[in-house]
């Protein structure tokens, strides 16, 4: 069961500013704004500003091996009580929360050319479970796993891709030794083994990751136990406002000014910047500098101080997709190309909303989703419905995130599962090769990228030809 965010932040700083300081942490979790405002005040209470420079080391978990991490954190304080490791996306965690693998292999590539093999081949046996000295021997547990690699990727591998896996046993051979190299399963052993010993007074070791990680591996609960263990559960926004856990931070910052917000003037803010934190916090601090000496936060203040973002005017297109309004998805479409987004992303925008609209679909085909969920409330949808099937579903659709629905926040699954009963399955199929047919034309033609996205629209503002659909689908 994830820990919630508000109950346990404050633990940790008060713990810390108590004198209670753990050897390690790992903060982890759906709400990246919480995780690193956290690390923010645990920085701020554990260092002085005039040491923090010594005693302050930040290491990208993807290029480093725990015996390097380790060796960072054995490093005693200078003039200070602390010294403190901060490792980002430690790969020791990726059970549940890593790069797709073929991902990794271009980051692995890219080393390479930089002239770092070390880095490169460090990534490569992470992902393949293989030593370094396996790849240059190129023995059979190589070739093995290099066959099974390809085997279980190969639609995501470009050309490039599969030339940098031939070509690993050289790039291996360029590296001068290969100490510190090591599998993540390795990795985690070295890492259990080091919290089930004496560990350094001095030092704090800090892991953060983007996502959730599986609390109940045996590293993770051992962390709980030898230091802190928090996981931010994505706060979530509520039916009306007054229950809203965010509802109620905003509620409270805007008090300290001797401000209120109302539900509605609430409820714009949080389309608006998508129910993003970070977004918020920003968005928060630009109403108090403005509004002045005005006491009540409103829907017009909202609508002049923070712009319509993408995540709500893509919404705003979908929906008059939906209606057939040609009008309102132009005006949409507009609004999107005058906030500066690229036409390119624009189009791919609207295909990844296609798609996403189009899983949920098919999980209703498929009897995993009541047709009638479009009219639950946000509230409902989220604790008996969202959460449960992403649960259970979440890895039978695409790896990536960013096309899964189930691995998006839930308010912007709410509001793509709201679009079910605008399209059928057929249109949205056709829908995503007329938004290939668009990029295609974007990254080739000649022909203005606004015309292009009017013409789009238009396309999928049109009633269907239902005999050519049909003609589709047989």
């Amino acid at each position: 069961m994830r820990q919630r965010a508000q109950a346990t932040t404050p633990n940790i700083i008060k713990e810390i500013q108590a004198g209670k300081v753990r050897p390690v942490y790992l903060l982890c979790g759906e709400e990246q704004f919480l995780v690193e405002s956290t690390l923010k005040q645990m920085l701020e209470n554990l260092l002085s500003s005039e040491t923090r420079d010594f005693n302050l080391t930040h290491l990208d978990g993807a290029d480093v091996s725990v015996r390097e991490i380790l060796s960072a954190v054995d490093v005693h304080p200078l003039m200070a009580d602390w010294r403190v490791v901060v490792v980002s996306e430690s790969t020791v965690f990726k059970g549940q929360k890593a790069p797709p693998s073929p991902e990794i292999i271009r980051n692995a590539a890219e080393a390479a050319e930089e002239g770092n093999p070390r880095k490169a081949i460090a990534l490569i046996v992470k992902v393949l479970g293989v030593s370094a000295q396996d790849i240059v021997d190129e023995n059979n547990d190589f070739g093995d796993a290099i066959r099974d690699f390809i085997k279980d990727n190969r639609e995501a591998l470009s050309p490039e891709d599969l030339e940098f896996l031939r070509n690993l046993p050289q790039i291996t051979a360029q590296v001068d030794d290969f100490q510190h190299i090591s599998g993540a399963a390795d990795d985690t052993e070295t890492l259990i083994e080091w919290l089930g010993a004496e560990l350094p007074k001095g030092s704090v070791l800090i892991f953060t990751v983007k996502g959730n990680v599986d609390g109940r591996s045996r590293l993770v609960k051992l962390i709980g136990r030898v230091g802190r263990y928090v996981s931010f559960a994505s706060i979530e926004p509520g039916r009306s406002g007054q229950p809203d856990r965010v509802y109620q931070g905003v509620s409270k910052k805007l008090e300290k000014f001797g401000k209120k917000i109302s539900p509605s003037a609430f409820n714009l803010l949080q389309k608006r910047t998508g129910n993003d934190m970070h977004l918020i916090s920003e968005a928060i601090e630009k109403i108090i500098a403005f509004v002045g000496e005005k006491t009540r936060v409103d829907e017009r203040d909202i609508e002049t101080l923070i712009a319509q973002s993408s995540f709500e005017n893509i919404f705003a297109l979908t929906d008059a997709l939906g209606k057939r309004s040609v009008s309102q998805a132009l005006s949409s479409l507009h609004s999107i190309l005058e906030s500066g987004e690229p036409p390119i992303k624009v189009n791919s925008l609207i295909a990844r909303q296609v798609r996403l609209t189009l899983q949920a679909k098919l999980l209703v085909g498929k009897g995993e989703l009541k047709p009638t969920v479009d009219r639950m409330n946000y509230q409902s949808f989220a604790d008996t419905v969202f959460k449960p099937l992403a649960a259970k579903l979440s890895n039978s659709l695409p790896n990536a995130a960013q096309v899964n629905l189930l691995k998006q926040n839930p308010y912007a699954a709410y509001k793509i599962i709201q679009a079910i009963p605008f399209f059928s399955t057929e249109e949205l199929i056709h829908g995503l090769e007329q938004t290939l047919e668009a990029d295609i034309q974007l990254k080739s033609s000649q022909l203005d990228p606004e015309c292009i996205l009017e013409q789009l629209v238009y396309d999928l503002c049109k009633k269907p030809d239902t005999r050519r659909l049909a003609r589709n689908k047989i």
